[in-house]
């Protein structure tokens, strides 16, 4: 049996040093606080095993970010809304109780886009990077997301 040869230390820690806290705050955007960090610390760990699969690859910290959400379909057993709304409810109890049902209520990628942008102050282009999409859809999904909010929170703009 042939052994994959194990990442240089030093290497793979400073990778996980830039890589991990986007990674981590993408998935738990998308997948709430608890499997959010688990489906990181599942792509990390995949990272270690592949080190050298993952070296050849343009864009590791997206390519990382597929892998954590293949693995919360293991590990995944009630929807996400509502534990990402619990989770938010416990962590931010200053936050407009109405914000929460409307987050649940948008897409995941939406929902994930929306908290990246405005939640973690993320670019458009580093959240494009990150979710391995166009710039361009990001910003066609942040409109769509940030209307129905205003729409379900019932915000308008007077400009």
């Amino acid at each position: 049996m042939l052994r994959q040869s194990q990442p240089d230390a030093e290497a793979f820690t400073a990778f996980v040093d830039r890589t991990e806290p986007g990674l981590r705050r993408a998935l738990v955007a998308t997948y709430g606080p608890v499997d959010g960090r688990e489906a990181a610390v599942e792509a990390l760990s995949w990272a270690w095993e592949n080190w050298e699969r993952l070296s050849d690859i343009d864009n590791p910290a997206a390519y990382l970010y597929r892998v954590g959400q293949s693995s919360t379909r293991r590990f995944a057993a009630t929807a996400v809304p509502a534990r990402f709304s619990a989770a938010i409810t416990d962590e931010m109890p200053d936050v407009e109780p109405g914000l929460l049902p409307a987050l649940d209520a948008l897409s995941s990628q939406q929902r994930s886009i929306v908290l990246l942008v405005h939640a973690h102050g993320w670019s458009q282009a580093d959240v494009a990077r990150m979710l391995d999409i166009n710039p361009s859809t990001v910003r066609e999904h942040l409109g769509r997301a940030m209307s129905r909010l205003r729409a379900q929170l019932e915000v308008h703009n007077d400009d």
